[in-house]
């Protein structure tokens, strides 16, 4: 596999992970804010909690999005690790 493919390879699966991870935040913190569900008093009506699944559902998927995102960044270092070495010598060489 030519390295351009995997780097726009691994761009992409990046950016979708951080897409989620943005998304599902927002989600968790304005749509499901912490602290609803029943509310007592004398209808005993329960608040909808869900929004396409349950709060606990979402917090797995945000959770578990961030370990591979995490896990993504660390390839991603990886693959790249002697350029970021070559870049960091580069800048630190005097007189340049």
């Amino acid at each position: 596999m030519k390295q351009w493919v995997r780097n726009y390879i691994l761009f992409v699966i990046m950016l979708l992970l951080a897409l989620f991870q943005a998304v599902s935040g927002l989600i968790l913190w304005l749509v499901l804010p912490h602290g609803q569900g029943y509310r007592g008093g004398r209808g005993l009506e329960l608040v909808d909690n869900s929004f396409l699944w349950t709060r606990d559902t979402w917090i797995d998927l945000h959770d578990w999005t961030a370990v591979a995102l995490l896990a993504m960044i660390i390839i991603h270092l990886i693959l790249h690790w002697k350029w970021i070495v070559y870049m960091t010598r580069k800048s630190l060489k005097p007189g340049t």
